[in-house]
């Protein structure tokens, strides 16, 4: 009797230790291949998107909508990608599109090519943000490193959370204080762990200003028209227009401003677009990883939490 009482006291100790960790959900914070990321829970949040192609829109018509959506749970990188592991990449011999750095058409701020070829730091005593990548690289790099782009969507609700305010931190008017922004239009990145008076209410530092950032998106007005309140977990557009530009070509996205924007210029709901293959001084990224994938590199022992 008593062994079937200490049987019963177990098993039921272990069934609320269940409950309680699957009450608990993800973990806040984690580490995974050497890059911080943070959780961004499931839920409603107002995603900006613009009335149609801005550059054809009237005086007194609106550029903005904000639309209430849905998203599942996902984890964005806390910071920017960083130079040193964009150095180990483009040192790897893996980078398929890479051709404007092998032939020394790109000087990167923060990578740059010696003449054996080799990719090195320029200021490796500083924890620069990646730079000069295009789209395509930026997927390149990303997936190399075990990640992926966030989407538009995604990035939105990482740097605002489920309000509606203007910058990350809220609706305070920045100051140099909050985030890199107004510097000289050259080399002028700033580490990627300054400023955490402007972090976004998850935690992730720099979503404005610095570097611009690669998101998974094409840009493409006809799906923003798409976009209504309610939805779940809504697509994004399966390919781009080629409005917005000078050369006729679809664009992905960018997000966040830079180094050398203007304070309007850093809002959550600022975009800029660029041909995949383009590169440029002041672009870059941040990375993004599903939750299903974390919790499967904790479980190997591949990952590790930093806050539960």
């Amino acid at each position: 009797m008593r062994k079937a009482i200490i049987a019963l006291s177990m098993l039921a100790s272990m069934t609320s230790g269940a409950e309680s960790a699957a009450a608990d959900g993800p973990p806040r914070e984690v580490v995974v291949n050497g890059v911080e990321f943070v959780l961004v829970p499931e839920g409603w949040f107002w995603h900006s998107v613009e009335n149609g192609d801005i550059t054809q829109l009237g005086v007194d018509e609106p550029m903005f909508r904000d639309v209430h959506l849905w998203i599942d749970a996902f984890y964005i990188a806390k910071y920017e990608a960083r130079a040193r592991d964009f150095e180990r990449f483009m040192n790897s011999g893996d980078a398929r599109v890479s051709e404007q750095y092998r032939n020394g058409e790109v000087e990167g701020c923060g990578v740059q090519r010696d003449a054996g070829g080799r990719y090195f730091l320029v200021e490796p005593e500083m924890d620069l943000p990646a730079t000069h990548l295009s789209w395509q690289l930026s997927d390149e790099f990303a997936a190399w490193m075990g990640f992926r782009l966030p989407t538009e969507m995604e990035w939105v609700k990482a740097a605002r959370g489920t309000d509606q305010r203007i910058w990350p931190w809220g609706d305070e008017y920045p100051d140099d204080t909050f985030a890199g922004f107004g510097f000289d239009a050259n080399c002028n990145p700033t580490s990627v762990t300054e400023f955490p008076k402007g972090a976004s209410p998850f935690g992730a530092y720099n979503m404005a200003g610095n570097v611009y950032e690669y998101v998974a998106d094409w840009y493409n007005p006809e799906h923003d028209a798409t976009l209504q309140d309610g939805m779940r977990n809504p697509p994004i557009a399966a390919s781009g227009s080629t409005s917005r530009n000078d050369l006729n070509v679809p664009n992905k996205i960018l997000k966040g401003g830079r180094w050398g924007s203007a304070p309007q210029s850093i809002t959550v709901r600022e975009r800029q677009v660029a041909p995949p293959e383009f590169a440029f001084l002041c672009y870059g990224v941040r990375f993004a990883v599903d939750v299903a994938t974390v919790q499967g590199l904790l479980a190997d022992e591949k990952a590790r939490v930093v806050q539960p």
